[in-house]
């Protein structure tokens, strides 16, 4: 009567375990993933700050007033490398105001301090990931 073969229920029990195992690893791959895309609105934010700063130096201290992310964009183009603003890690689509969903990017200048804040939110715009400013604080604030 022995076939040789396997039964249903060893069957069952290797599938229940590669899926076990699968679903680990792709829970394991989805949070990579999200701190790589972290990772690159970071580094977008960084790549604008510099042309924000670039920006001053050539016009007298002054920081780009802008409202919004496309008049900012065409404030510091020049300055960016390869004169191409930074991608959205959600969709690889250049930032602007339309493309700015997930990991939001903000900037903000405040004129009588000629100061600015740049910052970057998470992939549903719930959390700060990184902020960047050049005001200038004191101690106890």
């Amino acid at each position: 009567m022995n076939k040789g073969g396997f039964s249903l229920i060893e069957l069952l029990v290797v599938i229940v375990i590669i899926s076990i195992l699968a679903l680990i690893g792709v829970s394991g791959y989805s949070m990579y993933l999200e701190k790589a895309r972290e990772s690159s609105a970071k580094s977008a934010l960084k790549a604008i700050q510099v042309a924000v700063e670039m920006y001053s130096t050539d016009n007298k201290g002054k920081y780009p007033i802008a409202n919004s992310l496309n008049e900012l964009k065409a404030q510091i183009l020049n300055y960016l490398p390869n004169r191409e603003y930074p991608n959205n890690p959600y969709n690889n689509m250049p930032y602007s105001d339309e493309n700015n969903d997930h990991y939001k990017i903000t900037y903000t200048y405040d004129a009588l301090e000629n100061s600015y804040v740049l910052t970057v939110m998470d992939r549903y715009n719930i959390k700060r990931i990184y902020l960047l400013s050049n005001k200038i604080t004191s101690i106890g604030e």
